[in-house]
């Protein structure tokens, strides 16, 4: 639900723009959590353009805005600026049989989605944002009602070049293509390093990226704290930025080695995907949403 200060906060427009060491100060009394931009990262990589039409906004557009980790693992174009149309089947009437059509018509694809994640972990992975996006629409209807597109908190909220957002975006793309990279394994991340450096695809090494850290979203930036990109240009390629992401953002997060392959490790993702967000999370994920689309 929306704190008190929250709801008083929302309601009045900016009069000038803030900077931006302004907006932690603005953020923060607008109830925005200190995770915002690792967390809205996680919540938005994979959403697609029919998702914001059916939990959020069903006018939105295709220069809607909304970041996203590109889907092809293979591309080298990393973060795509809008959330794209994923082509669901409109045969179908239900949302998970869309969701479920979707998955299995890229099955044989081994880099799309998730690296070395098997069928079913990615029905998992695509069923549990599907939860995520579905509660946060209750969170998007209230705040919608309350919150000024034009006051300061939205500009602070849609400076994502500034706000770490793409940042850890960008970050994100790096776990799920390269699972375990901030580690500090490093056997496992010399072989990312050596393997792309002769521009190898044969760098499956270790599990899949873990979505749920182990424990629900204690993700490796809140057990190390949040992530200090200083000196990291996401701009550069994969190839020219592996060996300091494996270096200077070492958060101890490691790969997830068990797949959903039978009732004992389905226990395991069960228990991890049933924890969920904090509220604070989907507050944070419907700010932003109705900020960046309004």
């Amino acid at each position: 639900m929306l704190t008190t200060i929250s709801v008083v906060f929302l309601i009045g427009g900016a009069m000038t723009a803030p900077t931006t060491g302004e907006c932690p100060n603005i953020l923060d009394a607008a109830g925005v959590s200190q995770m915002f931009a690792p967390m809205i990262a996680h919540s938005i990589h994979s959403l697609t353009l029919e998702d914001i039409r059916y939990f959020f906004e069903e006018d939105a557009t295709e220069e809607n805005g909304i970041p996203t980790v590109n889907m092809d693992l293979m591309s080298e174009t990393r973060i795509l600026p809008n959330a794209p149309l994923a082509g669901y089947d409109d045969d179908f009437s239900t949302r998970s049989m869309k969701t479920f059509d979707l998955v299995m018509r890229n099955m044989n694809r081994t880099w799309w989605g998730v690296a070395n994640y098997d069928t079913l972990s990615k029905l998992t992975h695509a069923f549990h944002m599907a939860e995520i996006w579905d509660k946060t629409a209750e969170q998007y209807k209230l705040v919608k009602q309350l919150l000024d597109p034009e006051s300061e908190v939205c500009e602070c909220i849609t400076d994502i070049d500034n706000n770490d957002v793409l940042n850890y975006l960008n970050l994100l793309a790096f776990k799920i293509k390269y699972p375990g990279i901030t580690s500090g394994n490093t056997t496992l991340t010399d072989q990312y390093i050596v393997s792309r450096a002769k521009r190898s695809a044969a760098y499956r090494f270790g599990g899949g990226y873990n979505f749920f850290g182990g424990g629900g979203y204690d993700f490796g930036w809140k057990r190390s704290g949040l992530a200090n990109f200083d000196g990291i240009d996401f701009d550069f390629s994969d190839i020219e930025l592996l060996k300091d992401i494996a270096e200077k953002l070492v958060d101890g997060e490691e790969a997830v080695t068990e797949q959903v392959d039978s009732a004992e490790h389905w226990q395991t993702w069960r228990e991890m995907v049933k924890e969920g967000m904090d509220e604070s999370g989907y507050y944070d994920l419907a700010v932003f949403l109705f900020c960046m689309l309004n």
